[in-house]
């Protein structure tokens, strides 16, 4: 199928991954846009990465037109760009860096939480590493977040991040993530976006977080 070229194009595995926050922030704002989803990897690196307009070819990317935005956080804010709402990118200068220092602290948790993933004998380790390992993170989260609706007060990009890890870790365990009453609220503010849940419901929405070629738990949503 031809590419459309009055929609933003989102080029991902056929997963939810790293493009995930981006299609979640579309669709939250109501941006519409066009998946490029490979299943194919020849497809990907054979033909289309090099022939991809850019100087840093990788996935996820994002396509407007002739721009060419590759790299996760890069996608993620360009995506921010396209909705109009620059609070997205914080209100004051001090609020953007508190938005860059918030996606640093939540890239910290993600490598803990694949490994746990990716383990082997992911049902015997995941108790233990979720208490030991991602409890602690989350407690500094939680205090963070207080009874702000959002993490810094107000809707930015980095939500979008931050909610990916956060409900990749209730679907994981529920009963773990329930100890942070605030943070479960924080999750359901989000889902409950007109937006995020038609998409959530829509054909076109992966299911799985994770190929199971690289993980023991894919993260499906039920």
């Amino acid at each position: 199928m031809a590419e459309s070229k009055d929609k933003l194009i989102i080029g991902y595995w056929g997963v939810q991954g790293r493009a995930h926050p981006v299609r979640l922030l579309l669709a939250y704002h109501n941006i519409d846009w066009e998946d490029k989803m490979y299943t194919d990897p020849q497809e990907w690196f054979g033909t289309d990465k090099p022939a991809l307009k850019s100087d840093f070819p990788n996935l996820p990317y994002i396509k407007d037109g002739d721009t060419v935005i590759t790299e996760n956080v890069a996608v993620l804010q360009y995506a921010a760009l396209k909705t109009g709402n620059k609070d997205l990118f914080g209100k004051n200068e001090v609020d953007t860096v508190k938005i860059t220092q918030l996606y640093s602290f939540v890239h910290d948790i993600f490598p803990i939480f694949l490994g746990l993933a990716a383990n082997k004998e992911f049902e015997k380790v995941r108790d233990e590493t979720l208490n030991e390992k991602i409890a602690p993170f989350l407690d500094k989260l939680s205090k963070n977040l207080g009874e702000k609706e959002y993490f810094l007060g107000y809707l930015t990009w980095v939500d979008f991040w931050a909610f990916t890890l956060l409900d990749l870790i209730r679907r994981m365990s529920p009963e773990f993530y329930a100890k942070w009453a605030n943070l479960e609220k924080y999750l359901e503010r989000i889902k409950s976006n007109e937006g995020v849940l038609a998409y959530r419901k829509s054909e076109r929405y992966p299911k799985i977080f994770i190929s199971p070629m690289y993980a023991t738990w894919t993260g499906e949503e039920k």
